[in-house]
């Protein structure tokens, strides 16, 4: 097949790179796109089509594409091949303006097309250490004027103390998330109000930092095209093991986020659920940046062992604002929600199961009070991108808050 072929054997010569028309370029850049970021299964919802989001191989496909991303030989040839489009970008624009395209135009496109590779260049040199793999995300959203982009780091997992590092990668569970959350801000406790005054969210199990990154970026936009003026917003990023959390770290400084960057901060922390059991109202003394409440808090399939329900519970109980704790319109300051995103996996159905158990349903005519409830529940179907007819991925987003 042709998506098959090795990048030696399909790229056309880098001396003579310059030889192609920009529309054929842009195919081959896409087709090793393919190969050296590849897409996360299971985050295409089947009722609508995704944005900025692509499908998959089909499963057919995936073992010949393995072969090509560990191979050595063809990862180099990859490199220089695009470093040599890069380098060729403007006898690119003469070829093309010579053909009586617009000067405009041509330009729009060959810096798109080199934007692209450059980007790919520095994917593919990034997962040159063996197991790793680098992610590119983009998310569009009616309310912004420029899409979310986050890129992003797999490593490789393994298994310490009998627990593996399963943040150590991207699950769909956190891109169908993120994607949710850019799409509609205002659901999730992201209003302008919101933002004009300064938000707090947290995350629990952020993993490699989809869904804190793609936060940030949206809060740090919003505020951008607020003429009045914001307070600054605060994400923190949480998980457990060292090693993924040295990895979170990395992602959040490849995203451009600084100290001292004036619209909104993310940092990683380490979060052990379990230090909330023994009380439901938290720890006796709680440091930064734990000390205060949060607005949101988002979770994105971190529903694993049995014991994890009622540790998350008291984690958010301990640390989603209560709604008296800020005064204001629930249209300026909306009522704090945990959002919790979780696959339906076949292998995991009680633990999915205890989410119901510890997070009773509220009843029809419960106001804000002193227990966390599910307020909403929303099953979500996806594509699993994989050639097996009718594969799906089922999901279901919790919202949780005080009732």
């Amino acid at each position: 097949m042709t998506l098959l072929l090795a990048p030696s054997a399909r790229l056309p010569p880098v001396r003579s790179v310059h030889e192609h028309r920009v529309e054929y370029l842009e195919n081959l850049v896409e087709y090793l796109r393919t190969i050296y970021n590849p897409p996360v299964r299971g985050i295409r919802r089947v009722d609508r089509q995704a944005k900025g989001i692509s499908s998959g191989p089909a499963r057919e496909d995936e073992d010949g594409l393995e072969m090509l991303r560990s191979d050595e030989f063809e990862r180099a040839y990859t490199i220089r091949w695009l470093t040599g489009l890069v380098a060729r970008a403007s006898l690119i624009q003469d070829l093309n303006a010579e053909d009586g395209e617009a000067s405009g135009e041509s330009d729009g496109k060959v810096d798109a097309l080199i934007r692209e590779a450059a980007s790919l260049l520095a994917v593919c040199a990034g997962t040159a250490a063996a197991g790793n793999v680098t992610r590119r995300f983009t998310f569009a959203s009616p309310h912004l004027n420029s899409p979310v982009e986050v890129q992003l780091t797999d490593i490789p997992m393994s298994v310490d103390d009998n627990a593996a590092t399963v943040g150590a990668h991207t699950w769909g569970s956190a891109c169908l998330l993120a994607e949710m959350i850019v799409e509609d801000p205002d659901r999730f406790g992201l209003s302008q109000g919101v933002v004009s005054r300064g938000a707090r969210v947290l995350e629990l199990g952020a993993g490699t930092g989809l869904v804190s990154l793609a936060v940030a970026k949206l809060l740090s936009t919003k505020s951008a095209q607020t003429s009045t003026g914001s307070a600054r917003s605060a994400v923190v990023a949480t998980d457990y093991h060292p090693a993924v959390l040295a990895n979170l770290a990395h992602n959040i400084k490849t995203n451009a986020f600084s100290d001292e960057d004036p619209l909104v901060s993310i940092s990683p922390h380490a979060l052990d659920w379990s230090d909330f059991a023994a009380d439901r109202t938290g720890r006796s003394a709680i440091e930064p940046p734990f000390d205060l409440s949060f607005d949101s808090i988002f979770g994105a399939d971190i529903i694993y062992e049995p014991t994890h329900a009622s540790w998350i519970r008291n984690c958010v109980s301990a640390l989603l604002r209560r709604p008296s704790q800020a005064g204001g319109s629930p249209d300026v300051l909306p009522f704090p929600r945990f959002h919790l995103l979780i696959p339906l996996r076949p292998t995991h159905l009680m633990e999915a199961r205890t989410v119901e158990e510890v997070f009773p349903p509220a009843s029809s005519h419960s106001g804000p009070g002193t227990d966390l409830h599910i307020l909403e529940k929303e099953n979500i179907v996806c594509e699993a991108g994989d050639a097996r007819p009718g594969s799906e991925v089922e999901y279901v987003h919790y919202v949780i808050g005080w009732a």
